[in-house]
């Protein structure tokens, strides 16, 4: 009994050996009939506005070229996950036709594989013996479930410590370390150099060391900084952690950075932003990625990256691991898996290059992303954070709700409402728990 597949016209060509027949059904031993058909589309959505979007557009352009049999529709809606992209993306799939490749947060990824929703593209990966090891494993185990790979990154996009190189110098302050692992740039370096690098006339202050932010990601890393987690395990959670020692000490000492020893500025004081603030020498140190690499192009100053000091818990990072996915649905999965290979591989050059994006893959990295001569110096901090990338977001499938949960409360720590980090930790726990219970899908 023979059985129908679906071909592109290249590929029905190829197989049936007869460069002149233009279309139509030919039996091949082994595989039954084939079906000759027009190239198939393959759409991908992003969530991107300009000038982003345009970049990935050009990039993803020669795609049609590249793959015979496979014709790109590309899409965007501009805004992110909370400006229509996330309504348009869902109710697509209510609808049964969903784009073949779309971006998602790493926060949907559970629900999406708890309801079964996406392609395994394990089965690519081996037949190709594509090499995953261009990315950060972390990255790879979280868009792993039962065996499967349900996702490849959208960018890999690393969180670094941009400082002013002069007003260190001037200060006569350690400078964050370039090296992952470097010895020295530990907790008490950073204190040292808030020390010396905030200035006071009288009762006011004229330069800040750092800032203190409520960004979910740098204030986790502070945690981790001090030997705390979120969550006991973050593939298999089960309860929150965050009430213990080590999350409590790092919480506390990055709220007293500003509270307690007027380091940073306060809410009353952010008024123009902190890139405004370091680029007036009014503040020597943030936290930021490269999508703010556009601001510092032209500084009259010498702008630098560095990495977050090391502490009782090591040295800590966090990096941003979206997945582009496709659906189960999908009917042109060859196409999809090119299109995910071709954005990973010659696509890369573009959106580094004229997209000021980190990228995804560590050898694209290496050729476009550290080589770039313009400022800030020492890109190669955020390759380095993304090849030492120790912090997955728990696998819940209802961790949106739970993160914010945790930010109601930090931000109360960060405006000073509360100034004990272990009152603000005890409360988290205790409206977290119950809410792991509930977000829990996969047993370990």
């Amino acid at each position: 009994m023979s059985r129908k597949i679906n071909l592109s016209r290249r590929e029905f060509l190829r197989l049936a050996g007869m460069s002149s027949l233009a279309a139509g059904v030919y039996t091949i031993p082994g595989v039954g009939s084939v079906v000759a058909q027009d190239d198939q589309e393959v759409t991908i959505f992003f969530w991107d506005g300009p000038p982003l979007i345009g970049i990935r557009e050009k990039a993803l352009a020669p795609f049609d070229d590249a793959y015979p049999g496979c014709k790109l529709n590309f899409t965007s809606v501009p805004g992110g996950p909370a400006q229509g992209y996330n309504d348009k993306l869902f109710t697509s799939l209510a609808a049964g036709i969903p784009p073949d490749v779309f971006i998602i947060e790493i926060g949907l990824l559970p629900q999406f594989l708890a309801d079964d929703l996406l392609l395994d593209l394990k089965p690519y990966v081996d037949a190709d013996d594509y090499d995953l090891t261009q990315f950060p494993d972390l990255a790879i185990e979280a868009y792993t479930h039962e065996g499967g790979i349900y996702g490849m990154p959208d960018n890999v996009a690393s969180i670094a410590i941009f400082y002013n190189a002069d007003l260190f110098e001037e200060a006569g302050a350690m400078m964050p370390t370039a090296q992952w692992d470097d010895p020295e740039w530990t907790v008490d370096d950073f204190f040292s150099s808030c020390e010396k690098l905030t200035k006071r006339d009288g009762n006011r202050t004229t330069q800040y060391a750092c800032d203190v932010t409520g960004w979910d990601k740098v204030w986790q890393t502070w945690v981790r900084i001090f030997g705390g987690q979120l969550m006991d395990d973050p593939f298999y959670p089960t309860e929150c952690t965050l009430n213990e020692a080590g999350a409590v000490e790092g919480l506390q000492f990055y709220a007293d950075l500003r509270w307690e020893h007027g380091f940073a500025p306060r809410p009353e004081a952010m008024a123009m932003g902190t890139t405004a603030l370091l680029q007036t020498g009014q503040l020597a140190m943030f936290y930021s990625g490269s999508w703010a690499f556009p601001n510092f192009r032209e500084v009259d100053f010498d702008v630098r990256l560095g990495h977050y000091p090391a502490g009782p818990g090591g040295r800590a990072n966090y990096v941003y691991y979206y997945p582009l996915v496709v659906p189960k649905t999908t009917q042109a999965p060859e196409c999809a898996w090119n299109l995910l290979k071709f954005f990973n591989g010659p696509a890369m050059e573009t959106i580094i290059r004229e997209g000021g994006l980190q990228g995804t893959s560590f050898a694209e990295q290496e050729k476009w992303f550290i080589t770039d001569p313009l400022p800030p110096a020492n890109k190669h901090v955020m390759l380095d954070a993304a090849r030492h990338f120790v912090a997955p977001d728990p696998v819940l499938t209802n961790f949106g709700e739970i993160t914010q949960i945790m930010q109601a409360q930090i931000d109360l720590l960060m405006i000073g409402e509360e100034r004990d980090a272990k009152v603000v930790c005890d409360e988290i726990v205790r409206q977290v728990n119950p809410l792991i219970q509930e977000g829990q899908w996969r047993s370990g």
